[in-house]
C-alpha cells in the first residue's frame, strides 16, 4: 500500500515549503494540466515537503522523481499539476496529483515495466541511508523481494469492477484555502469516469483528524482502517467516479 493521500488544505507546520513565494498576489491564473518531465523535480519537492509519510519520500528526491515518471509513461495513471501562469506566460508548478485509473493494472505495469529501475534507485538511497536499511530489511525486504523475482502482482479486484486510487495530492502551503487541492480532485474524478473506472480509493493517516475529516466533508466514504508495516493508523476511503465532488 503506498500511503500518500492527504487533504489538500491540510497544513504542516514542520514542513519546509520549497515554493514559499504567494502566486495568488501576483498577476496570472492558476490551471489544471496534465504533468510533463519539466514538473516532476517540483512534484517531487511537494511530495516530501507535504506528504512525508511512508518509505518512498524517505528515499529521497530522487527516487521520488523516478517514481512520480512511471505515472507519465501510463495509460493505467494519471499525473497532473496545477500551475501559476503568469501574463507574460511562465509557469510555476504549486500543487500535483499522482493517481491510477485501474490500480491492479497499474501495478502489475509497474512490477514489469520498472520494478528494476525503481530497484536500483531504491537501493542506492538505502546504502547512503545505514538506518533506513535495517528498518527496511526488518519490515519490507521479504516481500519486496518476492514481488522483483516473481513479478507478483495483486489479484484482480474481486467484486469485477475497475477501481482507481487516488495515490497522492499535495498543494503549496502559500496555496491552501484557494481551491486547488479540489480542483485537481475534480479533474482526477473525471478522467477515471472517461476512462470507465466506477469506484475511486484513497488512504490517509487517522492523526491529524483534520485528514479524515476533509475526505468525509468533501463526499468520500469511510471504508475500513488499518496499519501499515510503519505503524502508522490509516483510514481508507472510497467514493464513485461519477459523483459530484463536494467543495470545502
Amino acid at each position: 500500500m503506498t500511503l500518500s493521500a492527504a487533504p489538500p488544505d491540510r497544513t504542516d507546520p514542520h514542513a519546509a515549503d520549497p515554493h514559499a513565494a504567494d502566486p495568488r498576489g501576483t498577476a496570472g491564473a492558476i490551471l489544471i494540466r496534465t504533468a510533463t518531465t519539466a514538473d516532476l523535480v517540483t512534484t517531487a519537492e511537494l511530495h516530501a515537503a507535504h506528504l512525508p509519510t511512508g518509505l518512498f519520500p524517505a528515499l529521497g528526491h530522487r527516487f521520488l522523481v523516478r517514481w512520480h515518471a512511471t505515472f507519465l509513461d501510463s495509460r493505467h495513471a494519471v499525473a497532473v499539476v496545477a500551475v501559476h501562469r503568469s501574463d507574460d506566460g511562465r509557469e510555476r508548478c504549486v500543487g500535483f496529483l499522482l493517481g491510477a485509473l485501474d490500480r491492479t493494472r497499474f501495478q502489475r505495469e509497474l512490477l514489469s515495466l520498472h520494478r528494476f529501475a525503481l530497484a536500483a534507485r531504491g537501493l542506492v538511497a538505502l546504502v547512503v541511508r545505514p538506518r533506513l536499511l535495517r528498518h527496511f530489511a526488518r519490515t519490507r525486504l521479504r516481500p519486496y523481494a518476492s514481488r522483483l523475482v516473481h513479478r507478483g502482482a495483486p489479484a484482480p479486484e474481486t467484486t469485477g469492477r475497475r477501481v482507481g486510487d487516488l495515490t497522492a495530492v499535495a498543494v503549496s502551503e502559500v496555496c491552501r484555502g484557494s481551491g486547488i487541492g479540489s480542483r485537481l480532485t475534480g479533474e482526477f474524478l473525471g478522467r477515471c469516469a472517461l476512462a470507465g473506472t466506477t469506484w475511486v480509493e484513497l488512504a490517509t493517516p487517522l492523526d491529524p483528524p483534520s485528514a479524515p475529516a476533509f475526505y468525509t466533508a468533501t463526499g468520500w466514504m469511510p471504508m475500513r482502517d488499518t496499519t501499515t508495516r510503519d505503524g502508522v493508523a490509516v483510514q481508507h476511503f472510497g467514493r464513485s467516479a461519477a459523483g459530484r465532488l463536494e467543495q470545502r
